[in-house]
């Protein structure tokens, strides 16, 4: 039982809500975690090793059981991020521990290419899914969007080309200026 209550812990996940929305709701990390998966599964390059890019999405937010969601919109706390994730990491089933941290740190440097995809799509996901709420673009303009996202495209043209052009289609239908 010492270890399904520490498995319990990492299902917290579920209820830790985003600023985005889903049908009157907002959505959870976990089902964040989820559409990254198959965002990925569908841009995935041949050359990626798509296991670990699913490792790397699939542990990214977890660290959000204890932080909870950053928006975009706020400054990113990374010492209270690295805390939460060694705290978590000691609390976490041996077993998904040492995965956990080996992927919350490979995210975080974003030295591997699979890491730097896995950056782009979890940047890309919350644009996607938010193109079904245009009232949640209201605090957001294209300039911003872009000096927060686009760096992490730059390695994956096809990445780039369809995050630049669903700001042009938000800008074009009013979502955003």
């Amino acid at each position: 039982m010492k270890e399904i209550n520490k498995i319990k812990l990492i299902n917290q996940l579920k209820s830790v809500y985003r600023a985005t929305s889903v049908e009157g709701r907002k959505e959870s990390s976990a089902e964040h975690s989820w559409s990254c998966l198959l965002l990925a599964d569908f841009f995935m390059p041949n050359n990626l090793n798509r296991l670990r890019v699913h490792e790397l999405l699939m542990y990214h937010d977890l660290v959000e059981i204890e932080t909870g969601d950053v928006p975009l919109l706020s400054e990113e706390v990374k010492e209270d991020e690295i805390k939460a994730a060694k705290k978590l990491k000691s609390l976490f089933p041996k077993k998904l521990a040492d995965k956990f941290w080996d992927c919350f740190v490979e995210f975080e440097e974003r030295k591997t290419k699979e890491a730097k995809f896995a950056k782009a799509i979890d940047s890309l996901d919350p644009v996607i899914h938010e193109l079904d709420y245009k009232e949640d673009w209201k605090d957001f303009n294209a300039d911003f969007l872009i000096k927060k996202k686009a760096q992490y495209f730059e390695e994956f043209p096809e990445l780039k080309k369809i995050f630049l052009t669903l700001i042009e289609y938000m800008k074009v239908e009013g979502y955003i200026d």
